[in-house]
């Protein structure tokens, strides 16, 4: 029998045993970082380099067949590495195993999936290998999953050591610009590639498709479901995802979620863009819009391809991406679709179930993140039921709905004539109803705009001028700027000093934000019209519906865009930047601060109206 002394002398020996690998493991780790870590950090850095070059070559450039075996061995060297480093740095690690585990989740849970997918490579492989795909290229497809896991461990790691985005007094607007920039500059990059394109494409109609996508307009001067691969297809899914949640908000998420806490520098900067009041609030909303955007576009995908046609052209594979392509473009606003015609074409026009989720999306996604934060709270959440609603939400969800049911019954009686003629009244209501949701910003159609009788295309200039709310993927001026401008209008006639509404007074810096960014969004449309007048033939009321349209980032056209010149076409290009950006934003990047003086100079009226 065990006697309690033994069972002391052994927890003892365990204790010391553990002590004395505790101290052999920490002076391991620091001899370790003191002559290796910088070494292995950089072949990491190299390796990273390397796996990014390899990536490229396979899905960016047709290679000779004996490029595979090399490749392959580079590949597997690369992320065989990796795997080594980071099991490594885990051993050795400084701190205990659960404090590391909590500070690293990233790296270990990527290691993990790598080392699985280590395990069953030959059955991934064989499932691979099912899609009509030779061995070698199935293994390649293999080793790009591992790469992408290995990049995004790679990212990860440059955000905690370096945080590169992470400056002392930083302009949010020239951040928020220039992420933008920067994501069109390498779509224009990707979708340049050999293999992302299944015919020639001249650069000018890659850099506009780049910018409309990251924009989310949706104008096209070329037919994506014919001119792109099925790899140009998906280069394009990713920067309508990315410019429909902004690259900034997307980094923020990783620095948070992923690399560890953020910074207050980056806090302050997503609480600018954001527009929010509270400094503590920028974290849950974050995780909010990543949350709320990834399920939302998961179950939009799920019930798309419940409702597909049965099309007998369309294999399960295609139904898949053509599924989760629609849910993401129709959420983000973007309007881009794989199909020729659009969502006119004969076997979807008919699909309402299809096209009702199509509707949803859309409003969902131009209603606002912070709206449909307050909702899921207010509604799904019980212990938050009492949650108040602020005044931007309530003006938001109101003018919204309210612009729908107008657009709806205008498009019902304006087009009966034209487009909706010889139709049955529910298919009128229906396509009035998408019509009305869809210009607003998102941009897809299921008639043809090119035969809508004028007077609705005059008022469609409206509808997509004010565009979506704010926070949200849509453009346009949004429908906070259009209410509270209304409202400063309605009551300065009424001979009121102050905006009021819902019990609260507006700030003046609201009203003077909103006044501007009116007066600059015309400015903007008018100088636009004018340069497209000057350069093309087409009607005036065409050019002018092209303008709105590439501002608003809704993507309808009257079948203008593909004949366009290369000079209209950069007219464009900068009219959609504008309109997703902002002008304001623009002009706030740009321009450097005035200091503001303590003196005032003296009051007087200037004569206007």
């Amino acid at each position: 029998m065990i006697t309690n002394r033994k069972l002391r002398v052994v927890r003892l020996g365990i204790s010391k045993f553990y002590i004395w690998f505790s101290e052999f493991r920490h002076d391991t780790r620091k001899n370790f970082l003191t002559r290796f870590g910088n070494i292995g950090y950089s072949i990491l850095i190299f390796s990273g380099i390397i796996s990014l070059i390899t990536l490229t070559i396979e899905f960016g450039f047709y290679f000779p067949q004996s490029w595979n075996y090399p490749i392959r061995i580079i590949n597997q060297i690369v992320i065989w590495y990796f795997i080594f480093y980071q099991l490594v740095a885990f051993l050795f690690a400084l701190e205990d195993y659960r404090s590391y585990f909590r500070n690293n989740r990233p790296e270990v849970l990527i290691t993990l999936l790598v080392l699985l997918q280590k395990i069953f490579e030959s059955s991934i492989v064989s499932f691979i290998e099912k899609y009509e795909l030779k061995g070698d290229e199935a293994t390649l497809i293999f080793l790009a999953i591992n790469q992408v896991f290995f990049s995004l461990s790679g990212l990860i790691t440059l955000f905690r050591n370096t945080r590169i985005y992470n400056f002392n007094r930083v302009n949010p607007s020239l951040m928020f610009a220039m992420s933008f920039f920067a994501i069109i500059m390498f779509g224009t990059f990707l979708l340049s590639l050999p293999k992302a394109q299944a015919k020639d494409i001249p650069l000018v109609d890659i850099f506009f498709t780049v910018i409309s996508a990251t924009c989310v307009t949706g104008l096209s001067t070329i037919d994506i479901s014919v001119n792109l691969t099925r790899t140009g297809q998906v280069i394009l899914l990713f920067l309508i995802q990315i410019g429909g949640l902004g690259l900034i908000t997307l980094t923020t998420f990783f620095s948070i979620f992923l690399a560890g806490q953020a910074s207050v520098n980056d806090r302050l900067l997503m609480k600018d863009l954001l527009s929010e009041e509270a400094l503590g609030k920028v974290r849950s909303l974050i995780k909010d819009i990543a949350v709320q955007t990834f399920l939302i576009e998961i179950f939009g995908a799920i019930l798309l391809y419940l409702s597909f046609p049965n099309i007998f052209i369309f294999t399960t594979g295609d139904k898949i991406f053509l599924s989760i392509f629609h849910s993401i473009s129709a959420f983000c606003n973007a309007g881009f679709s794989l199909f020729p015609k659009g969502l006119a074409e004969e076997f979807i026009v008919k699909e309402n179930f299809f096209l009702t989720t199509i509707i949803i999306l859309i409003i969902m996604g131009g209603i606002g993140f912070s709206v449909l934060g307050q909702v899921f709270r207010k509604y799904l959440t019980r212990n938050l039921s009492n949650e108040r609603f602020t005044i931007s939400s309530k003006l938001a969800i109101s003018l919204s709905f309210g612009l729908i049911l107008v657009g709806t019954i205008a498009y019902l009686i304006l087009e009966d004539s034209y487009t909706l003629k010889n139709k049955d009244f529910d298919e009128k209501l229906f396509h009035s109803l998408f019509y009305s949701v869809t210009t607003r910003t998102a941009g897809f159609n299921t008639l043809d705009i090119s035969a809508m009788g004028i007077p609705m295309v005059f008022f469609s200039l409206l509808l997509m001028w004010i565009g979506a709310s704010p926070n949200s993927t849509g453009g346009g001026i949004k429908t906070t700027t259009f209410a509270v401008s209304f409202l400063q209008i309605f009551d300065f006639v009424r001979g009121k000093s102050k905006v009021e509404i819902f019990k609260r007074e507006v700030a003046q810096s609201t009203l003077f934000r909103a006044g501007a960014t009116i007066v600059l969004s015309l400015f903007v449309i008018f100088s636009a019209i004018f340069g497209m007048v000057l350069l093309e033939k087409f009607s005036f009321l065409d050019i002018c519906y092209e303008v709105v349209s590439a501002f608003a980032t809704v993507g309808l056209t009257r079948g203008i865009t593909t004949n366009l010149s290369s000079a209209s076409k950069l007219i464009l290009c900068f009219v959609m930047f504008a309109g997703r950006v902002g002008i304001l934003t623009i002009l706030i990047a740009i321009i450097p601060k005035k200091e503001s003086h303590k003196y005032d100079y003296p009051k007087e009226y200037v004569i206007v109206g």
